[in-house]
């Protein structure tokens, strides 16, 4: 745990945020006798913002007696920010809503990927704090659909296409079409998981979900939980995630855990090669965040100073990796700020090597050699 060294938590406080979250994550009691020492609630609020969590932290510290609440100031900012969490809200629900009925009504059939879809499974999916709205519909309508987008309202330039998704921005909401749902570096993984992809998605196998009156496509339970889990060891293993991106995983675990088949979930994630990771965020997500070991499939006790390292690279990271990358100091020219993203990238892998070095050395080869490859293509 953290040891109280410039913006990481003491261990003491530390104990007070993961209390915190387990409480607005489950609807629990607070364990009260941890908040009788001096709490750093700027310090909490802090990390609640880095790792996306604060609208779940709120939810706890409301169940706090008056008189261990944090200060008036703190509880002022802390519902500032808590409307500005519910207005995104509300407007990404509004332009899903639109941007599905223009789907659908063009007969495009998408399935919307993480999101809104993992917000149901809280207790109060507006504290939720919401990113941008992904939209699966495959190879075959991927050309419709982005046809149709690009009509929908005014293009604004900030439009921009992967071999993954294409983007699209409407209303201060990011809106990514999809033509594959994610990818994996190492080729053998990569098109087991596209036949995943196929046996989950492509054959309609979805069930669905209202949002706002508006019956929306959902992935299977099986698929959700090696999706979400997948998503966000790629986003770990290049360089560092949020809390948000476990709890998300970890309540679809737990609201899904009847319609989730076990067995078949562990064997496809041993033939992905993510079983190590599996087993180390499973850890976090029984150990720290409270999932029954009974509701996660395949629990294994992993080493504590292992599952404690990796919370405390996920505090040092933040959400997606944004406070361990710097981008204001990379270089302006092409090449010093590959060898700037190089370096980072670097010394991320490092950090993390110990997780799973096999994986780990395997994708950090792949990765190497396609960036060699895109900077050597460079005029």
């Amino acid at each position: 745990m953290g040891k109280g060294r410039g913006n990481r938590m003491s261990e003491a406080d530390e104990l007070c945020f993961f209390a915190l979250l387990r409480a607005g994550l489950w609807d629990r009691e607070v364990d009260i006798s941890l908040f009788k020492h001096s709490v750093d609630w700027n310090l909490i609020m802090e990390h609640g913002r880095k790792q996306t969590v604060l609208g779940v932290i709120a939810d706890g510290i409301e169940k706090l007696p008056h008189e261990l609440l944090p200060p008036l100031a703190v509880r002022r900012k802390l519902q500032q920010n808590l409307l500005l969490i519910r207005q995104g809200h509300i407007r990404l629900n509004n332009v899903l809503t639109e941007v599905w009925k223009k789907l659908t009504d063009a007969g495009i059939c998408p399935v919307l990927l993480k999101g809104q879809g993992m917000a149901q499974n809280y207790i109060y999916p507006e504290q939720r704090q919401c990113g941008d709205i992904d939209l699966y519909v495959g190879e075959e309508q991927y050309d419709a659909a982005c046809r149709l987008m690009e009509s929908y309202g005014k293009v604004d330039g900030y439009e921009s296409e992967t071999f993954l998704h294409r983007h699209f921005h409407r209303n201060g909401i990011t809106v990514e079409i999809h033509r594959i749902a994610a990818y994996m570096s190492e080729p053998s993984s990569n098109k087991y998981f596209q036949e995943l992809t196929c046996k989950y998605l492509k054959d309609r196998r979805c069930g669905f979900g209202k949002l706002r009156g508006t019956a929306i496509s959902l992935p299977p339970a099986n698929f959700d939980a090696i999706f979400i889990f997948y998503h966000f060891v790629r986003h770990f293993v290049h360089g560092g995630i949020g809390l948000r991106q476990i709890c998300d995983w970890m309540l679809c675990l737990h609201v899904r855990k009847e319609e989730i088949d076990k067995e078949s979930v562990l064997r496809e994630i041993r033939i992905l090669g993510l079983e190590r990771f599996w087993r180390l965020f499973g850890c976090v997500a029984v150990d720290y965040l409270g999932l029954p070991k009974e509701e996660f499939p395949g629990y294994v006790s992993v080493d504590r100073k292992k599952v404690m390292r990796a919370v405390q690279v996920i505090f040092e990271a933040g959400n997606f990796g944004h406070y361990f990358y710097d981008t204001s100091k990379r270089p302006e020219t092409y090449y010093r700020g590959k060898l700037f993203a190089f370096y980072y990238h670097f010394r991320w892998m490092v950090r993390i090597f110990p997780f799973d070095p096999w994986l780990l050395l395997r994708v950090g080869m792949v990765n190497f050699r396609n960036s060699m490859k895109v900077a050597l293509a460079h005029r």
